[in-house]
C-alpha cells in the first residue's frame, strides 16, 4: 500500500535539464570538450557536476577553481527557473504525505520549491544527495528520505525523469512511475525508463495525476 509521493525536482517540478544541458555543454566546449546537446542529455542527465568533470578527467583548470565554477554554473542554470506545467497543482492536490528527493544541492531544492510556492506543501521533506554519501544512482538519497518521513521504501511511490534516478529509486525498494513531461527528454526515453523497470509512463502533469490516482 503506497503510503507516500516522493517526487524528484529536476526534470519533474522544475523544467531545468534543458537549461543545464546548455549551459554544461558550453562550458565543456570552453574545457576543449566537444559534445552536442542530445548526447548530453542522454549520458549527464540526472548526475552531479563533480561526476560529469570527473567522468571526463577534468581535475583542475588554469586560471579557474572547480568548486568555483560548479557553483557559477549552478547558479545560472536556478536564475532561469520555469515549473513544469501543472506539476505545483498536482503536487498540492495528493492526499497522502509528498517529499522531494533530488541529487541538486540543498539550496537549489530550497529555491525551486520556494519557486513553486511548494515549500509549505512539502515543510521538511526534503532531501538533497549532499545529505547522503553518494548521489543518485545510489539509493542512498531516497533511503534517507523514506527513513526521516518514517516511511517504508516498500510504501513509497516515486516520480523520477531520470535513468539514473529511476535506478536510485528501484535500488531502494521504490515503485517508480517514469515523468517524460520536460523540455529536454529525447525519443526513446520513456523505453529506457520502461526497460529499467519504471512501472508507469507519464508524459504530463494531467497523465501523471491520472496515473497516481489509479495507484493512491
Amino acid at each position: 500500500m503506497i503510503k507516500q509521493v516522493i517526487f524528484d525536482c529536476d526534470g519533474v517540478l522544475v523544467d531545468t535539464e534543458i537549461i543545464a544541458a546548455e549551459i554544461m555543454v558550453d562550458l565543456l566546449s570552453d574545457l576543449s570538450i566537444q559534445i552536442d546537446i542530445h548526447q548530453y542529455i542522454q549520458e549527464f542527465t540526472g548526475k552531479t557536476f563533480s561526476d560529469i568533470m570527473q567522468y571526463f578527467n577534468v581535475n583542475s583548470i588554469p586560471g579557474k577553481d572547480i568548486e568555483s565554477l560548479a557553483k557559477q554554473s549552478e547558479h545560472a542554470i536556478y536564475d532561469r527557473l520555469r515549473e513544469i506545467p501543472g506539476m505545483p497543482e498536482l503536487v498540492q492536490s495528493l492526499d497522502l504525505p509528498v517529499a522531494v528527493a533530488s541529487n541538486s544541492n540543498l539550496w537549489q531544492v530550497k529555491k525551486a520549491l520556494q519557486f513553486l510556492q511548494l515549500e509549505d506543501t512539502i515543510g521538511e521533506a526534503f532531501f538533497s544527495a549532499e545529505m547522503v554519501a553518494s548521489p543518485k544512482p545510489s539509493p542512498d538519497v531516497y533511503l534517507l528520505a523514506a527513513e526521516k518521513t518514517g516511511q517504508a521504501p516498500a510504501q513509497c511511490l516515486v516520480v523520477e525523469d531520470s535513468t539514473s534516478g529511476v535506478r536510485s529509486a528501484l535500488s531502494a525498494g521504490m515503485e517508480v512511475i517514469g515523468f517524460c513531461g520536460a523540455s529536454h527528454i529525447l525519443p526513446g526515453h520513456a523505453e529506457k525508463l520502461t526497460e529499467l523497470g519504471a512501472s508507469s509512463i507519464a508524459y504530463d502533469a494531467t497523465e501523471l495525476k491520472s496515473i497516481l490516482s489509479s495507484r493512491l
